[in-house]
């Protein structure tokens, strides 16, 4: 058995396994790099590309294929296509140090979801001062989002929209708050029943604490009937309004389960108002009401989704 042309990584039975983490894959490997090229191969460390966008058109689609992040890479762009199914994109570093891509100023969708059974892996989305759309739009199913950063500034209103794609899923990721004027971080934009299907968010942050968050940090405009959402183990910083807006005043039946979950929301908002859950079942969820700095009440969420 013959090395992989990894020159980083050790092979295990002919599979790349990448020393930074657990990245094996049988599919090609390119790297993006600030410092790189896109007349380069991009298959090394040492020969990289210089866009993201560019990385993700050389992969074949459901081949396995990965772009790594190197840390520290800042790339500004109008638009990043994730259009390739099954491509993997992921983030080398930890904190600041990881990679950020930057909306300019006048860009539409900084990333645009239009294929399926994609990954997005420990890098940082920042919004532009005025003109962009979302930090992604969702448009294909089975996106999966891993300890990702939504910087969340007055541009976009939305940080991300799910126009169509079912099943999405979000882990250990952050949406912070920049500035005044964000309305959602999370917003299923489709009226039409099943458009959401089978969403799970778990040990996520919504952190507005200091600027806040004007209308709701998960939307779900449909009315009719949306089966298998998950909310579990999440904390939501800052709400003007709620924390979560499932159209309960509404024929919706929206069906899930929010689990160990904890609001709060900015003086004047009562705790009434902070979970809005239409036929969700809720266990050990507490809303703070901050009636003023400093101090505010606790009310325990029960399992029908109101508050006591």
């Amino acid at each position: 058995m013959s090395l992989t042309r990894f020159p980083h990584g050790v092979s295990s039975f002919g599979v790349p396994v990448l020393g930074a983490g657990p990245i094996v894959t049988t599919g090609n490997v390119f790297f993006v790099d600030d410092s790189g090229s896109n007349s380069n191969d991009g298959l090394s460390p040492d020969h990289p590309f210089v866009s993201l966008d560019y990385a993700v058109s050389r992969c074949t689609a459901s081949h396995g294929d990965v772009v790594i992040l190197m840390p520290g890479h800042a790339e500004t762009t109008t638009a990043v296509g994730i259009d390739v199914a099954g491509v993997r994109v992921v983030g080398l570093g930890i904190g600041a140090d990881r990679p950020t891509i930057t909306a300019t100023t006048g860009a539409s969708d900084l990333l645009d979801v239009t294929a399926a059974n994609c990954t997005l892996e420990n890098f940082c989305l920042v919004g532009a001062a005025s003109g962009v759309t979302a930090l992604i739009d969702i448009a294909a199913d089975d996106l999966t989002c891993i300890n990702m950063k939504f910087s969340h500034g007055a541009a976009p209103v939305n940080a991300i929209t799910v126009a169509s794609g079912l099943r999405p899923r979000f882990y250990g990721c952050t949406w912070y708050g920049t500035a005044n004027g964000p309305a959602y971080s999370v917003l299923f934009e489709s009226a039409t029943e099943q458009a959401s299907k089978d969403f799970e968010f778990h040990n996520c942050v919504f952190n507005y604490g200091l600027y806040g968050l004007d209308s709701a940090a998960i939307s779900n405009a449909s009315n009719g009937t949306e089966e298998g959402g998950i909310i579990e183990n999440c904390l939501f910083s800052g709400m003007d309004a709620t924390a979560i807006d499932f159209n309960s005043s509404s024929s919706a039946s929206i069906r899930g389960m929010m689990v160990n979950c904890l609001a709060t929301a900015t003086t004047g908002i009562t705790i009434a108002n902070i979970y809005d859950l239409a036929s969700y079942g809720a266990l050990h969820c507490d809303g703070i009401d901050a009636v003023a700095a400093g101090t505010g009440t606790s009310r325990l969420m029960i399992p029908s989704g109101t508050c006591s």
